[in-house]
């Protein structure tokens, strides 16, 4: 029979699983044509990773390529940063500027959680999708940009169109190419296969010693549900590999959050809670951000509502 190749690492994206190798085809199929993508996946499955991959796998590897967190601009500068402006258009515009279209001419533009958008620029938007044309805030002039748009999203698009909070018209022009990035807890091997690439990474980064990974740490991490998906392994494999002393990646370098959402046990004593006396206020507040996100399946939004700040703070936390 012929060998069968299984990609591992493709373009910073790591899996051997049929899902992740479903998506790797799908970003060759996008690279090869210059249509509209729109990405799909919960928080942390690696959505800006996929649309850099097709970027640089793209006729426009060699144009510039912008990635833009919508969610993370304030309502109402949102317009603004997209589109730029012109001097005097608002308060402290002291000057013309450009938009991070204008930025992106002949190359591609990455707009993440674009559900967040408001009416009046998914209307810009739109426009640019049909015309390749927009005006700057406060414009009179027509610009025309030739920009390939990938959208990401990590809410139902398709709800969202129900509801009336996002536009149909827009999201049938977002939805011409499709790519759906799987969670972490439905990707077979996906945990030991990372927590395998992620130890290498930290013990270079960090000069670490870490050779193994306790038997028992292996099947704590792959019980526990990974709301946050990838970017959450990622960072509890980092902080394990930090702090470890010896060859061996013991359970209890494991946060306990992870080990008693996982139901593990401990070899050594440990503190139960994951707050604690001893601990500052600093590592305490971000021991409990990170259990507020676990708990809302990692969605910023109701965690910033829960933890009653702004979703701008919450992001500037993280």
């Amino acid at each position: 029979y012929p060998e069968v190749r299984v990609l591992a690492e493709f373009e910073g994206l790591i899996g051997v699983s049929l899902p992740m190798q479903e998506v790797f085809r799908s970003i060759n199929e996008a690279s090869s044509v210059d249509i509209p993508v729109l990405i799909t996946g919960e928080t942390g499955t690696g959505k800006e990773l996929v649309a850099a991959a097709i970027h640089n796998r793209s006729k426009r590897r060699n144009r510039p390529y912008v990635p833009v967190n919508t969610g993370a601009i304030v309502p109402e500068l949102i317009a603004s940063e997209l589109f730029g402006h012109e001097k005097g258009a608002y308060t402290g515009a002291i000057e013309r500027r450009q938009g991070f279209f204008e930025q992106a001419d002949s190359g591609t533009i990455f707009l993440d959680e674009i559900s967040t958008m408001d009416e009046k620029t998914q209307v810009g938007l739109l426009r640019i999708l049909e015309t390749k044309t927009f005006r700057r805030v406060r414009g009179d002039k027509d610009i025309h940009v030739d920009v390939r748009v990938i959208a990401a999203s990590n809410q139902d698009l398709e709800e969202a169109v129900k509801n009336r909070r996002f536009r149909e018209d827009l999201y049938y022009r977002l939805d011409v190419f499709r790519i759906h990035l799987p969670p972490l807890r439905e990707r077979p091997g996906g945990v030991t296969l990372l927590t395998n690439h992620f130890v290498i990474v930290f013990n270079s980064l960090y000069q670490k010693s870490v050779k193994v990974v306790a038997s028992e740490t292996y099947r704590c991490l792959r019980r526990y549900s990974w709301p946050g998906n990838v970017r959450e392994l990622k960072n509890v494999i980092q902080r394990a590999v930090l702090l470890a002393n010896g060859e061996e990646l013991a359970l209890d370098s494991i946060p306990p959050r992870i080990r008693e959402a996982a139901e593990c046990g401990v070899r050594v004593a440990t503190t139960q809670f994951p707050i604690h006396p001893g601990m500052t206020l600093k590592a305490a507040e971000k021991e409990f951000i990170a259990m507020t996100l676990a708990a809302t399946q990692g969605n910023k939004r109701e965690a910033a509502r829960e933890l009653g700040i702004s979703r701008r703070s919450l992001y500037n936390k993280l």
